[in-house]
């Protein structure tokens, strides 16, 4: 029982006993005369109400006495105001510190952006340097200035390809950085999962022939479009995807589910090997957040849910 029930049951004898009062004066001014029961009947409510109003306020006032034991009430203050003043204070600091988590978050938030900037600046850098060892590679291997043995043909083709993975790493480095610092502009588009599955599905086969991996793909009929920028989503589900392929073991087995989820789009791809973290991975997981997806990655498997494409005119 609230207490403001409580303190409302406070009032009853009051109301009773004027009823009562009420009562016997009709029948002592019309009758002369009250009958017994409405006498006795009236005595009991009155007895009973007054039990009551003790039972509560004594109930009351316990509970305000234990609140004010824990207070400083030395200041001369009564009780109920000298909790007031506690309330008063915690609320204070509960602002405060509100307050001053905000302010952490957004000093954060732009620890996170300058970090990115710094990132974005570093990977220009890098990407510059590897472009001036690209380039000779590239000059040495397409136009022959003299007879290379063997060996040295594949250490340049080595080179080039090496360079070729870091460029494309710090590349993608550069566009977390961007994400990062809300940098990035995404385009807003109509798009299809199954145009897009179905885009990538020739690479996929390509790299899981390669590898050794079968890829098993089922998309569900009429799935609701989603919204965003088509080249950038694809660019995520394509790395998401040569990721698992290229991490599962020879004999493996990749399968990809598409299906309609509640008030989204489920995408489900169950492979052979554990998490991992890697440049790709982190620029794919950015790139899909970015679309306001949700990612879970476990043990064999990776769920991404997309947010579908509102309907004009919905509420």
């Amino acid at each position: 029982m609230k207490t403001s029930q409580r303190l409302f049951l406070a009032v009853t004898p009051a109301v009773i006993a004027v009823l009562t009062v009420a009562g016997l004066a009709y029948w002592g001014q019309y009758a002369h005369s009250a009958p017994h029961i409405v006498v006795i009947i009236a005595a009991i409510g009155a007895l009973g109400s007054l039990v009551m109003a003790w039972y509560n306020t004594r109930y009351v006032a316990q509970r305000i006495a234990q609140l004010a034991a824990k207070v400083d009430t030395t200041s001369g203050l009564d009780e109920l105001d000298a909790i007031e003043t506690v309330v008063d204070r915690h609320t204070s600091a509960l602002r405060d510190a509100e307050s001053r988590r905000v302010q952490a978050q957004q000093a954060a938030d732009l620890r996170i952006r300058e970090h990115g900037e710094l990132l974005s600046q570093v990977a220009s850098m890098v990407s510059k340097g590897l472009d001036e060892i690209r380039l000779p590679l590239h000059i040495l291997l397409e136009n022959r200035f003299g007879d290379l043995n063997e060996n040295q043909e594949e250490m340049l083709e080595t080179a080039r390809t090496a360079a070729e993975h870091v460029h494309a790493d710090v590349r993608r480095l550069a566009e977390i950085g961007e994400l990062d610092r809300g940098a990035l502009t995404l385009r807003s588009d109509r798009i299809h999962i199954a145009d897009v599955m179905q885009s990538l599905r020739p690479t996929v086969d390509s790299e899981g022939a390669r590898v050794g991996v079968r890829v098993e793909v089922e998309v569900a009929p009429a799935l609701p479009p989603v919204t965003g920028d088509r080249g950038r989503l694809q660019e995520a589900l394509a790395l998401v995807l040569a990721d698992c392929v290229r991490r599962t073991p020879a004999g493996g087995r990749v399968r990809i589910s598409i299906d309609a989820k509640g008030a989204g789009l489920s995408i489900v791809v169950e492979h052979g090997a554990p998490p991992a973290v890697d440049v790709a991975s982190a620029l794919a997981q950015g790139l899909l957040e970015a679309h306001g997806a949700t990612v879970e990655r476990s043990t064999g498997r990776i769920s991404v849910t997309l947010p579908v494409a509102r309907v004009v005119g919905s509420v």
